[in-house]
């Protein structure tokens, strides 16, 4: 158990150490508490919070940094206690753009995760809700000429997604009717999975009854369903990791970290948090050694249909936790009001 000094010499080191990047001394630490104690017995109560753990001995340096022990004490005793709010203006900024009348749903998983990353100048990661819930509404075809049309399919929650491919010309518009008449009567309703079941099972049959060459729309609209769940994923902000890394001695992590942000199962892996709070995760606790020197924040929100989204905010280790933390709050809180919102417009 840390005693009240302990508590404020730690948070203020963690501070400054945020703010400067440097490690920080008891000369400028007592400069900046305002500690009614001698240089002396700070330096002394240092040493004790690096015996316990808290802290890290900079060799080039007399000063000390926040180990990861420190950081997970900070985030778990400390960081509660401040619950700093977001700012009026940044929660209107937010608002506002939410708001805005053209916005598809797909639009808000990516503004999302771009507003973020510009309100922090971290990389950001937002993963749209869950689509378990959601059942086809509507299927179309719509011809471009004589050998394309454009397949589109709209879903109960209003994700839509469209396609463009080549036919042969032989097939007439009432070809393509009895499609979209077969694809209708046969999926409307029915949610995704079993949607895609229906797809690979006794769809092709079905339609193979009425045109041979119609059995590669069947292919398209598996490659569309598909997309749904793509397109959920979406990261931004992702220049800021070069302010992370030396432009020479690590463009190879950097590339890794740039891969692992193209594989989406990855990232759903690292992101999707074990409850739904607000989470925060240092990077020794990610099992990654590519985001060891990294922290992830982590929040969901969830939809009418209680379909959970996801937004994260991946940063240095010793990001302003309280700056960063209070701006999550405030797109956590504007995207469920937006959700809801949305489904009440369906």
């Amino acid at each position: 158990m840390l005693t009240d000094r302990q508590l404020l010499i730690l948070q203020s080191i963690i501070q400054l150490y945020t703010e400067t990047l440097e490690p920080v001394g008891s000369k400028k630490l007592m400069q900046q508490t305002g500690l009614a104690v001698s240089s002396a017995t700070i330096r002394n109560e240092m040493m004790k919070l690096e015996e316990m753990g808290y802290l890290e001995k900079n060799h080039s340096s007399s000063g000390r940094v926040p180990s990861n022990q420190g950081y997970r004490y900070y985030l778990d005793n400390i960081l509660p206690v401040q619950n700093s709010p977001v700012s009026l203006s940044i929660r209107n900024q937010i608002r506002e753009t939410f708001q805005q009348s053209t916005m598809e749903i797909q639009d808000v998983f990516k503004v999302s995760a771009d507003i973020l990353s510009t309100l922090t100048n971290y990389t950001t990661i937002s993963i749209g809700p869950e689509v378990r819930s959601a059942t086809l509404s509507g299927f179309r075809l719509v011809r471009l000429g004589l050998n394309q049309v454009m397949a589109i399919l709209v879903m109960s929650n209003g994700l839509v997604e469209n396609k463009v491919y080549s036919i042969p010309s032989a097939i007439d518009d009432s070809d393509l009717d009895k499609v979209v008449r077969i694809i209708n009567e046969e999926l409307i309703g029915l949610p995704l999975e079993t949607v895609l079941q229906r797809l690979k099972s006794d769809l092709p049959a079905l339609m193979n009854r009425y045109m041979n060459s119609q059995i590669q729309i069947v292919k398209v609209i598996q490659d569309m369903m598909n997309q749904f769940e793509q397109d959920r994923l979406h990261v931004a902000g992702r220049r800021y990791l070069l302010n992370y890394f030396d432009s020479h001695a690590n463009v190879h992590h950097l590339k890794e970290i740039y891969r692992l942000m193209d594989d989406q199962s990855k990232m759903h892996e690292l992101v999707m948090p074990s409850n739904r709070d607000i989470q925060i995760r240092l990077g020794s606790e990610m099992d990654d050694p590519l985001l060891g020197e990294f922290s992830i924040i982590t929040a969901s929100y969830e939809t009418p249909k209680h379909d959970r989204g996801i937004i994260a905010l991946l940063g240095p280790k010793n990001m302003p936790y309280s700056n960063v933390l209070s701006i999550v709050k405030g797109l956590q809180e504007e995207l469920t009001t937006t959700m809801e919102q949305y489904y009440k417009n369906l």
